[in-house]
């Protein structure tokens, strides 16, 4: 992993506020998947962008993707969730498209085209269920083990109940963040 990018993820681990971080500008061929090359190989994304439940208003995000090898890293820090929400699980995903006025327009969890359509739903999907923490604060990590193709994914969704494993459901859909995948 370039050093860029690890020393990001464990700022992001260690709770580091990541939108001052300086983000170089690297190039990944992706010719060989028919896609555009990219120009960064790590996003970083404030939010959020839309809160559909005003009880969250005052919820924050910071979001880290990067790419290793033929794996994503999603990475989902949360401040300022209201107190009577301390231990509670929240389900958050990866959605098809950027977020809009309507909580729907997010669209559909992103799925992994090239993952087998046998596999458990987890593993075709990006999930990042965040517990709360007594201060307000949440953070989560995952690995994808895919590549989530250019534009094919635009926002992650923080929902109002923890992610049903075999639905992949998780409630009302509380805040998006845009994240340009």
């Amino acid at each position: 992993m370039p050093l860029t990018v690890r020393a990001a993820l464990t700022l992001a681990t260690a709770g580091v506020a990541l939108a001052s971080l300086p983000v170089p500008a690297l190039a990944r061929d992706t010719s060989a998947r028919g896609e555009p090359p990219r120009e960064d190989p790590h996003i970083i994304s404030v939010g959020p962008t839309y809160v559909y439940d005003p009880a969250y208003s005052g919820v924050r995000t910071q979001i880290l993707v990067a790419e290793q090898g033929h794996r994503t890293i999603v990475s989902l820090k949360a401040a300022g969730f209201p107190a009577k929400t301390a231990g509670r699980t929240f389900g958050a995903h990866v959605h098809q498209k950027a977020c809009g006025k309507n909580p729907a327009d997010a669209g559909e969890h992103y799925r992994d085209p090239k993952i087998s359509s046998k596999a458990p739903l987890r593993d075709k999907e990006i999930w990042l269920d965040l517990k709360v923490r007594r201060d307000g604060t949440a953070k989560t990590r995952t690995v994808h083990r895919g590549l989530v193709a250019h534009r094919a994914a635009g926002s992650i969704v923080i929902h109002a109940e923890p992610t049903d494993p075999r639905s992949g459901g998780a409630g009302a859909r509380l805040l998006c963040t845009n994240v340009p995948f």
